[in-house]
């Protein structure tokens, strides 16, 4: 009598691990290249180089389209492949916060860091959007989860009274005004065209929000 054993799948956490290192390194090299030389010239080569990996290995985790947004998204909330910037685990912190001051400032780390670190691929990916309809149906879709949490964000510092209080039908607006104030191509402009300090550039969003004073 023969025994039939059914085979399983079997994942190595070895392996897996190796395959998740491997990743970061690829999207970490494709940020550093993508901030430093645009999107035409930087190769795959030059992302596998970087890594240290193989260009087979960086063709495994994304084409370049593809690893231009996750650069983006994981430099921005500090991890990638997000549908919402809400899903972030510190965006998430943020709006459970209860207290008026603590979370403005928590806000402004949040919008000061993640420009910091992203500002250069923003800039990278609207260029690019020009002449790659991947990643000009990848930027839209970015805009788009962009205002939606800055609504869902609005209406938290309406809560809070951060902000003065509005018509609800004023929302919408409102929300327009915060995303231009605290958007990736204004902090360019602050921060690369006229030199401004991460400080600097802190107390100037303090200062221009349309927060309520004290």
């Amino acid at each position: 009598m023969s025994v039939e054993v059914a085979k399983r799948g079997y994942t190595s956490p070895l392996r897996a691990q190796r395959a998740a290192e491997t990743r970061r390194r690829v999207i970490e090299a494709a940020a550093a290249g993508f901030a430093e030389r645009g999107f035409v010239g930087t190769t795959l080569a030059s992302i596998a180089a970087r890594a240290g990996v193989s260009v087979d290995s960086v063709v495994s985790v994304g084409s370049k389209a593809y690893l231009l947004l996750e650069a983006f998204r994981t430099r921005y909330a500090g991890t990638g492949d997000w549908e919402s910037l809400l899903d972030a685990s510190t965006a998430q912190e943020i709006l459970a916060m209860t207290d008026r001051d603590e979370g403005l400032e928590a806000m402004i780390a949040f919008l000061a860091d993640g420009h910091a670190r992203s500002a250069d691929l923003w800039t990278a990916l609207r260029a690019t959007a020009q002449f790659e309809p991947v990643v000009a149906e990848g930027l839209a879709e970015l805009v788009r989860l962009k205002g939606e949490s800055f609504e869902v964000t609005t209406r938290w510092m309406l809560d809070l009274g951060i902000l003065e209080p509005v018509d609800e039908a004023d929302v919408w607006a409102l929300t327009v005004q915060i995303n231009l104030v605290s958007a990736a191509e204004t902090y360019t402009t602050l921060v690369r065209d006229y030199g401004y300090t991460d400080e600097q550039y802190r107390a100037w969003l303090r200062r221009t929000l349309p927060v309520v004073r004290p």
